[in-house]
């Protein structure tokens, strides 16, 4: 084999030049030199060196069938899969070296990395968004596999491994979720903790061993955070490796054989430059894509601290987690919540040797394509039942609060900028009478009284027109919709609650401050007529036959109440907390 001259070079340059060509077969000095001046590489490379001494021999062939490199087969499932596990290995090291697995320092050093450290909250995000991607991809690679069937002899073991790759995903994206130690991910993960428990035999054993405890802490939050950084990844990384040594011990199943009159090609693409090339270009792609996604169109929002004593509303579990949700909904947690999802893993990890047909094409997949269209078209009905909107009896004076001054999140009033709420007290409110389907006169609007002296209703922005105009169908939507809701009085106040001062500037001679609104309170206000149950039961059977809802009365005959009170407090930049406490002294 002939020996290019820069080879023959003495010194470091040419040791640095044989290094760089075992890694890269051909790709010299020269050659990257002509690369990069976009000359084209002749075809078949002529310099090339002897494959098998080759680092990238043992990852990637000299040249790949043309099958396998077609997109509209594969769709590079695989491939991105392993580029979004790589993007979460890098995001998650640089989140490392700020991040504390304390209870008392975890959340603080999350919203240290988000508002303090440069990039830390795109990093965040890429780190968070890119979670959800790797579960996407992920399971639209076994989606592919699947009606493919290229889990059939010879490459079963590709499949197993492959089922594991998932649930090993899974549990890295679940390991994750406590971290930010907010109110969503504690109340998430004490649900999926309490699952565990519920398994007969080492249930409860493994559901210490995961806690650390009886309740979710210290303990928790480390062995979480040492399954997420650690073991999970190594794990992944080993089964990763035996995977791809499967794929390229087997190869990708030709597309041919997916039909009856499709002929087969010989036609090669060459790794170097065509594909490998292909693949950096790709990269750079997506990089750069989901780096604009989550600086401009995505954000991940951290929560309140973790909070044991106060449960949130609506708490719910990660979008692919909702078909486990909602099959909980169905009946026992041990039956549907354990049982169930046993058995469809046990089926995904024998379905190579459940399936015994050993055709690959279409025509002869029938009864298997149908199924797996019945099986998606089921997943889905039950993921959308686990969402927390589905098969839940929604109270409506919750239902308010939630929307408009949620305990996690931002609700409708701080999504609306903060200079278009008013600057002065305003005091808005609402009485609808569901049995005479009207508002009261009278008790509807701003109460010119309570609100500031002097407003003027004409001042409000349009933003705050429309957020109060939107209370009003609301009110008059859950007084319907909730029998128990019934005739509510609703006030929602929002007014100045803490006040800054500008940065001096002379005025006439003197230095003054200017003060400034730096922070708002809307407190939203919900008295309804308390509404009790009464059944009556047959005396002979001892079942119910019917059942009334009836207002209650207090000692002297007179409707009694309910009342419900929730603040919160906002300032320019975010939501500062909720509850009821006093002003700043």
């Amino acid at each position: 084999m002939a020996v290019s001259p820069e080879s023959k070079r003495k010194g470091p340059g040419g040791w640095l030049t044989e290094v760089g060509r075992s890694f890269f077969p051909s790709m010299g000095a020269k050659e990257w030199r002509d690369t990069l001046r976009g000359d084209a590489a002749p075809r078949p490379n002529t310099r090339m060196r002897v494959h098998t001494n080759s680092f990238w021999y043992h990852i990637r062939p000299r040249s790949l069938p043309e099958e396998a490199t077609a997109w509209y087969y594969t769709m590079g499932l695989g491939w991105m899969s392993f580029f979004f596990f790589v993007l979460e290995a890098i995001t998650g090291l640089i989140l490392m070296v700020y991040y504390s697995p304390s209870p008392n320092e975890a959340y603080e050093t999350m919203v240290k990395i988000m508002n303090d450290v440069p990039l830390g909250g795109l990093m965040r995000n890429v780190h968070r968004l890119g979670a959800h991607f790797m579960v996407a991809v992920v399971i639209l690679h076994m989606l592919r596999t699947y009606f493919t069937a290229s889990y059939k002899a010879p490459r079963q073991f590709i499949w197993f491994t492959g089922v594991i790759l998932l649930f090993m995903t899974l549990l890295l994206s679940f390991s994750g979720y406590l971290l930010p130690w907010d109110q969503l991910a504690f109340w998430a993960v004490t649900i999926g903790s309490s699952m565990a428990d519920a398994a007969p035999g080492v249930g409860p054993a493994i559901g210490s061993l995961l806690r650390g405890g009886a309740e979710i802490g210290a303990g928790a939050l480390l062995r979480f955070y040492l399954l997420h950084i650690f073991m999970l990844p190594m794990l992944t990384i080993i089964l990763i490796s035996v995977h791809y040594y499967a794929v390229r011990k087997q190869e990708i199943s030709p597309i041919h054989e997916l039909f009856t009159n499709k002929k087969p090609t010989k036609r090669k693409i060459p790794f170097l430059p065509d594909q490998v090339f292909f693949e950096l270009a790709v990269i750079m792609i997506l990089t750069f894509a989901f780096i604009f996604i989550n600086n401009f169109f995505w954000d991940a929002k951290l929560e309140s601290h973790a909070n044991a004593l106060e449960t949130p509303q609506h708490t719910k579990a990660p979008w692919y987690f909702f078909w486990l949700q909602g099959m909980l909904k169905l009946g026992d947690k041990i039956v549907w919540g354990l049982g169930i999802a046993g058995i469809v893993f046990g089926a995904l990890f024998l379905l190579p040797y459940i399936d015994r047909n050993p055709s690959r094409r279409f025509v002869d997949r029938k009864f298997a394509l149908v199924g797996g269209i019945v099986s998606l078209i089921v997943f889905v009905v039950v993921s959308y039942g686990g969402l927390p909107e589905f098969g839940i009896q929604k109270v409506g004076s919750n239902e308010l609060a939630v929307e408009y001054v949620p305990v996690e999140g931002e609700g409708l009033i701080a999504e609306v900028p903060f200079d278009k709420l008013p600057n002065g007290k305003v005091v808005y409110n609402v009485y609808y009478d569901a049995a005479k389907d009207a508002f009261v006169e009278g008790e509807f609007g701003i109460n010119q009284e309570l609100s500031t002296p002097g407003f003027d209703p004409a001042q409000l922005t349009p933003e705050a027109r429309e957020l109060l105009n939107q209370l009003k169908h609301d009110v008059q939507h859950w007084a319907e919709y909730d029998q128990r809701f019934r005739r509510p009085f609703v006030t929602l106040t929002i007014e100045p609650w803490l006040y800054g001062q500008s940065d001096p500037t002379t005025t006439g001679g003197l230095l003054l401050a200017q003060p400034f609104i730096k922070q708002k309170r809307a407190t939203l206000v919900m008295r309804w007529t308390t509404i009790t149950e009464v059944t009556t039961v047959d005396k002979v059977t001892g079942k119910v036959t019917k059942v009334e809802l009836i207002e209650k009365v207090d000692d002297a005959g007179q409707p009694a109440f309910s009342t419900y009170t929730q603040s919160k407090y906002i300032n320019r930049n975010g939501i500062v907390e909720v509850g009821h406490t006093a002003p700043p002294k």
